[in-house]
């Protein structure tokens, strides 16, 4: 498949960027395990059957660290929409899934949630961390994997939030499942996803007849693992995971999970100037499902 769309860009910014970042995170400690038989049991049948993911932010946590602030127009379309549809988190404990450095975490304990980070990264929840001993929020960081959340105990949490994490993540059913589990029941699950209709595999940006962008998809339907070939970016130093859209919302269905709203921000105002493209084609989506209860 192949889909196009164009903007005009200001004589000097005829280069549009990649949206393919992971978002902000924070995460970190030692795992605990002092539950009931029957859940640790549980957890470790899916350790079993979900193979371990690989930590490739370990490799490049300090570029990464310093890539996430250095990007702040995504940062500026993103977060706002995301803890937008979070909402009122005073009180609530929280699951920051894929947290990286803990930049999601901060928000939320700042707002008033107690706030778990939980990532795959030692490096990154090493910065987490030193972040939290200089400004202490009281969020605790964890290194676990997404796919199984085996440090998290059944219904032990009021909500989950993801911050453009789960194309790091190769198995989605295996997260999904997981972040039911320790979900209590209408708890929501809030997620932003770079937008897998326009961030799929050898997706890029082409500038046509002099000033005119045009985004290019040369494929969609098949779902696979892909690397950008800009190595200075981040899908070109981790790679990810493409998924279809559909693949995202049925496999969340089916897991017992109700769709409450759907977002794909616009840059709008001083944003759309820097970023015209971002004005035309949504980079990112941001979803909020409600955990139905048993399933």
């Amino acid at each position: 498949m192949t889909g196009m769309t164009a903007a005009r860009l200001p004589p000097r910014q005829r280069s549009a960027p990649q949206a393919g970042h992971r978002g902000p995170a924070a995460t970190p400690l030692a795992i605990r395990s002092a539950f009931r038989a029957p859940e640790l049991d549980q957890r470790r049948k899916a350790t079993k059957e979900t193979p371990a993911m690989t930590p490739r932010y370990d490799a490049i946590a300090e570029w990464y660290d310093a890539h996430i602030q250095s990007i702040q127009p995504s940062e500026a379309l993103i977060v706002p929409e995301l803890l937008r549809m979070t909402g009122d988190v005073q009180g609530l404990h929280l699951c920051d899934l894929a947290c990286g450095q803990g930049h999601i975490s901060r928000h939320l304990g700042r707002a008033g949630a107690h706030v778990t980070g939980i990532d795959l990264s030692s490096k990154l929840l090493g910065i987490a961390q030193e972040e939290e001993r200089r400004f202490p929020l009281g969020i605790r960081y964890q290194l676990d994997d997404a796919q199984t959340l085996s440090s998290l105990a059944d219904q032990s949490h009021s909500g989950c939030v993801s911050n453009l994490a789960l194309m790091d993540i190769p198995n989605f059913t295996a997260v999904v499942s997981a972040v039911k589990r320790v979900l209590k029941p209408e708890a929501f699950f809030v997620f932003s996803i770079t937008h897998p209709c326009f961030q799929a595999p050898e997706a890029h940006w082409e500038v046509r007849d002099g000033d005119r962008v045009t985004r290019v998809i040369p494929e969609y339907f098949q779902e696979r693992e892909w690397w950008s070939v800009n190595t200075e970016s981040v899908r070109g130093r981790v790679g990810a995971h493409h998924r279809t859209l559909s693949t995202y919302i049925n496999t969340l269905i089916r897991a017992g999970f109700t769709l409450e709203a759907i977002s794909e921000p616009q840059a709008t105002g001083e944003l759309g100037t820097i970023k015209p493209e971002f004005a035309t084609i949504p980079p990112f989506m941001v979803m909020r499902w409600i955990n139905a209860g048993t399933h």
